[in-house]
C-alpha cells in the first residue's frame, strides 16, 4: 500500500455523509439549545449517538474544547464523532492489529488483567518491537510516537493507533 498525503488528508478531513451529519447536528442541538455545549455534556452527547463507551472514554475533552474553556468546538466535535463512527465500523481490523502489537511488545504477558483496548504502548515497548524485527535505528520510533500523539505523550493508546490506521488508509469510511 502506497502512503501519500492525499490518503492522510482524506481521513483527517473526511466528508461526512449528510444523513450522519444531520443526526449529529440534531443531538448537538439538544446539548446547545439554550447555551454553548460544554465538556459536561459530552457523555450525554456520545450516549445519544450510541457511540461505544470503550472508544468515547479515550477521547480527551480538552481536545474538543475551545482553548482554555470548557466550551466544545463544534468542528472538532463533528470530526471526532465521525472518526469514532469509522473506528466502530472497523473495530475488528483495529483490534486484530492492536492485539498483534500488544503481543509483540509482551504487554499481554506482563499485564494479562488489562483489557485489550486499555493497553498503552510506551516508547520502550515500541523500541522492543523494533529490536525484535531487527530495525537498526530507533530514531523513527520516536518520530512515530511523536506523530501519533501530536508530540503530547511518550506512549500510544488504542485510539492513537486507530488514527494511524485511518491515516494509512487501512480503514473503510
Amino acid at each position: 500500500m502506497d502512503l501519500n498525503y492525499k490518503k492522510v488528508e482524506a481521513f483527517m478531513k473526511v466528508k461526512i455523509p449528510q444523513e450522519i451529519e444531520d443526526e449529529i447536528l440534531a443531538v448537538y442541538a439538544n446539548c446547545s439549545m439554550e447555551h454553548d455545549m460544554t465538556i459536561k455534556e459530552l457523555d450525554f452527547y456520545f450516549s445519544e449517538l450510541q457511540l461505544s463507551k470503550e472508544l468515547r472514554k479515550m477521547v480527551s475533552p480538552s481536545e474538543l474544547s475551545i482553548l482554555d474553556t470548557d466550551i466544545i468546538d463544534f468542528e472538532r466535535l463533528l470530526q471526532c464523532t465521525y472518526h469514532l463512527l469509522i473506528f466502530m465500523d472497523n473495530e475488528e481490523i483495529i483490534d486484530e492489529m492492536w492485539r498483534l502489537l500488544i503481543h509483540a511488545s509482551g504487554r499481554d504477558v506482563s499485564f494479562p488483567q488489562v483489557l485489550l483496548k486499555n493497553h498503552v504502548l510506551s516508547l520502550k515497548d515500541v523500541q522492543k518491537m523494533s529490536n525484535s524485527v531487527g530495525a537498526e535505528s530507533s530514531d523513527g520510533i520516536i518520530e512515530m510516537v511523536s506523530c501519533a500523539t501530536s508530540g503530547k505523550r511518550v506512549y500510544i493508546t488504542y485510539l492513537d493507533f486507530a488514527y494511524i490506521l485511518g491515516k494509512l488508509g487501512y480503514l473503510r469510511f
